[in-house]
């Protein structure tokens, strides 16, 4: 009788702290995602270079399915083919800044695609708002890229320039934007931006 009582015990505990974690309200600050309210009027835009179609559509379906049920408000992501390996994505619903950011670096890394021998160039433009977590107040309004550093061996950041000259990076073990002396802007993502 008392191990049946002590099971008992245990699994209410158990239980219990497994739900109360589960209902923390994903998307909450709690869990981690700043708040965000979305703009239909977005000027959120991706442009990729060195993917064909299906992997592009790969890419979108993979990295909506890893963070669809992360608490992100809704949005959806479409694809513009501009030329045989390069595409412009946008979003109409419009796409919370942090997510948008792991966006970048996903079209760079994603998990199932060979990289090898292969040159994928991505950067992504916007205007910047207050969900960009650790960003000065009076970049708020300013226009912004987005880019993989130049000779990156991390994987794990992003690297913003502001229409002012600020630069900043955000490291995905930080989540937070962070002041940087040396931009890495390679020519590469300078002439992805300048065709666009």
């Amino acid at each position: 009788m008392t191990w049946l009582l002590l099971l008992i015990v245990i699994v209410v505990l158990v239980t219990g702290a497994c739900l109360s974690f589960r209902g923390r309200g994903a998307g909450s600050e709690s869990a981690g995602i700043p708040s965000f309210t979305p703009n239909p009027e977005n000027d959120k835009v991706i442009l990729v270079k060195g993917w064909n179609e299906a992997e592009i559509h790969k890419i979108i379906h993979d990295f909506t399915e890893t963070y669809k049920n992360d608490g992100y408000p809704a949005y959806t992501i479409e694809p513009h083919k501009q030329s045989e390996d390069l595409y412009r994505l946008t979003f109409a619903q419009d796409m919370q800044p942090q997510l948008f950011t792991f966006l970048v670096n996903y079209l760079a890394y994603p998990f199932d695609l060979d990289l090898k021998n292969r040159s994928i160039i991505v950067s992504g433009k916007t205007t910047l708002s207050s969900g960009f977590e650790g960003i000065d107040p009076s970049l708020v309004g300013k226009k912004a890229i987005l880019y993989i550093p130049e000779n990156d061996q991390d994987h794990d950041v992003v690297y913003m320039q502001t229409e002012s000259g600020a630069n900043l990076a955000n490291s995905f073990t930080e989540l937070k934007w962070r002041k940087v002396n040396d931009p890495r802007l390679s020519n590469d993502v300078k002439n992805l931006i300048g065709g666009s």
